[in-house]
């Protein structure tokens, strides 16, 4: 009767330990197979109000309302923002102050009348002969001015045509008269006929007009 009673006991311990090992191995497998990092919720309630909570082991454990839950449910991911390109400063127009200056154009310079007319006090023995000793004028420059010996009227003044001494700077203008040549002149007034061609620009021919003005030494 003992033996039996002891058989029955050894058959209940072998029962009991493989049920334990049975809920072991069940216990191991549920956590072998459940995700890494895997989150759970639950519902609790706290201070009257049930809140969710959610369980991560890789996390602190925190409580979320059910109103909090659901926005977070329901808020989409938000997208980065895309950087601003980085401003360039652009250069500021420059001012011209309006229309550009006009370039100055070079104004040619006035050449000198070679011939002037000046005040002459008409002498006693004034003739066109004698007025034509000065060399700034000759009796067909006078005649070319309508000067004849009726205007030579004593103590009269009249407007005698002369050489303008500004046309010759650094010398003197005579007036050619009848009769005169390049040579001629140039034996007067002791230099070479091509010396007065060179001075007053004469062609190759050296030809003088009368009543012309010419620059003499």
């Amino acid at each position: 009767m003992q033996q039996k009673a002891t058989g029955t006991m050894v058959l209940l311990f072998i029962g009991l330990a493989i049920i334990f090992a049975a809920g072991v191995f069940l216990a191991v497998s549920a956590l072998q197979n459940r995700p890494d990092g895997a989150e759970s919720a639950e519902k609790v309630t706290v201070e009257g109000q049930e809140v969710t909570l959610k369980r991560n082991p890789a996390l602190t454990v925190r409580l979320v309302s059910p109103t909090e839950l659901l926005a977070e449910q329901a808020q989409p991911e938000q997208a980065q923002p895309e950087e601003a390109p980085a401003a360039t400063d652009t250069p500021a127009p420059v001012e011209t102050g309006g229309q550009p200056e006009p370039t100055p154009v070079p104004t040619a310079t006035a050449v000198p009348d070679k011939v002037i007319l000046i005040d002459y006090t008409v002498k006693q023995s004034d003739s066109l002969y004698s007025i034509a000793d000065r060399i700034d004028t000759s009796i067909a420059l006078m005649a070319l001015h309508n000067i004849a010996q009726d205007n030579l009227v004593p103590n009269t003044v009249i407007q005698l045509p002369v050489g303008n001494p500004d046309y010759c700077p650094g010398r003197r203008p005579y007036a050619v008269g009848e009769g005169d040549t390049a040579f001629s002149i140039g034996r007067r007034f002791n230099i070479t006929a091509d010396e007065l061609r060179t001075i007053n620009n004469l062609n190759e021919s050296y030809t003088v007009r009368v009543a012309d003005i010419l620059c003499v030494p």
